[in-house]
C-alpha cells in the first residue's frame, strides 16, 4: 500500500506542476482571468458531484459544514485569482514557489488559531521558507531579475500564499468540527463558479468562450480534480508525514517543464531559491 501512496503522491506533483504551467501559459495569452476560473469551477464541481453519486454520498448541510466550508471556499478562490494575476507578471518559477509554500504560514496559523505545536524542525522550515520568499524578491543585474514591477507582484502572490493556508486552516478546523469533507470540496468549485462570474462581469469581458481559451479551461479543470483526487487516495492509504512534502513540492515540476519548454532559464539565484524551498517543506513536515 506503501508503493500505492507514493505513486499517488509523485503523480500529484508532476500534476500540480502541469496545472501551475498550464496557467502561466494562458496567463500569458491574455486571456479572461475570470472565465478560467468560472469554467474550471463548472468541471471541477461537475466531477466532484459525480463522485459523491459514484460513492452514494450526498451533500451535507450541517452548520459546521457551511461555515467551515464556505470559509474555505472564499480563501481558496480568491487565492487562486492572485495566482492567475501574478502569473501575468512574474515568472513560474517565483509564483509556484511562493505559492505551493503555503505550508509555511499555515505552521503558523495553527499554532496561533488550533493551538498546534511549532517544533524546532518547524521552526527551521519557517526560516527556510523566508529565505526562499527574499531569494526570489531580489532582483539582480542580469535578465533573469525581477524589475520593480515585479516586485510589487511578489506581494500579491505572497497574499495568496496565506489565503492558501488559510483555506488549509479552515479544512483542518472543519474536519475537526465534524465537517464533512466531500460537501467542503464541493463547496470550493462553487466558490471558483461564483468568483469567476464576478471576476468576468468586474472585468467587462463577454461569456463566450474562444476555441483556445476553452481547451484551456477543460486542461485546467481536469488537472484540479486530478490534484484534488490524486491527494485525497494517497492520504487515504499513506502515511502523510511522506505524502505531504512530496505532494507540496509541485513548484520543481513546474519550473523544470518552464525551463525545457525555454519560459525561463535557471540561474544560481532561482537554483539556491528552489533548494531553500524544498527544505522548507521537509522541515514543516517532519517529525520530531
Amino acid at each position: 500500500m506503501l508503493i500505492s501512496a507514493t505513486i499517488y503522491s509523485v503523480l500529484c506533483l508532476f500534476v500540480t506542476g502541469l496545472f501551475d504551467l498550464v496557467l502561466k501559459l494562458y496567463s500569458n495569452k491574455g486571456y479572461s482571468l475570470g472565465k478560467l476560473i468560472f469554467g474550471v469551477g463548472l468541471i471541477w464541481g461537475f466531477l466532484q458531484w459525480v463522485n459523491m453519486e459514484f460513492n452514494s454520498k450526498s451533500l451535507d448541510f450541517s452548520a459546521p459544514t457551511l461555515f467551515y466550508g464556505t470559509c474555505a471556499a472564499v480563501s481558496v478562490t480568491v487565492s487562486n485569482i492572485l495566482l492567475l494575476k501574478s502569473m501575468e507578471q512574474l515568472p513560474i518559477s517565483a509564483v509556484s514557489t511562493i505559492y505551493r509554500l503555503n505550508t509555511v504560514p499555515l505552521v503558523v496559523f495553527a499554532y496561533i488559531f488550533l493551538h498546534e505545536e511549532i517544533t524546532f524542525f518547524r521552526f527551521i522550515g519557517i526560516g527556510f521558507g523566508l529565505l526562499t520568499v527574499f531569494l526570489l524578491y531580489q532582483g539582480n543585474s542580469n535578465q533573469n531579475g525581477l524589475n520593480v514591477k515585479q516586485r510589487n507582484y511578489i506581494l500579491i502572490i505572497v497574499s495568496a500564499c496565506f489565503l492558501r493556508a488559510f483555506y488549509g486552516l479552515f479544512t483542518k478546523a472543519g474536519v475537526n468540527e465534524g465537517a464533512d469533507i466531500e460537501t467542503m470540496i464541493f463547496f470550493g468549485a462553487i466558490g471558483w463558479i461564483i468568483g469567476g462570474m464576478g471576476l468576468i462581469v468586474f472585468q467587462r469581458r463577454n461569456w463566450l468562450f474562444l476555441g483556445n481559451e476553452l481547451k484551456f479551461v477543460i486542461v485546467a479543470g481536469l488537472l484540479v480534480y486530478a490534484i484534488i483526487w490524486l491527494l485525497t487516495n494517497a492520504l487515504m492509504i499513506g502515511d502523510a508525514t511522506l505524502i505531504i512534502p512530496v505532494t507540496n513540492m509541485g513548484f520543481v515540476a513546474a519550473f523544470v517543464y518552464s525551463v525545457l519548454l525555454r519560459m525561463e532559464s535557471m540561474n544560481l539565484k532561482k537554483s539556491f531559491a528552489i533548494i531553500a524551498a524544498c527544505l522548507a517543506v521537509y522541515f514543516i513536515t517532519a517529525t520530531g
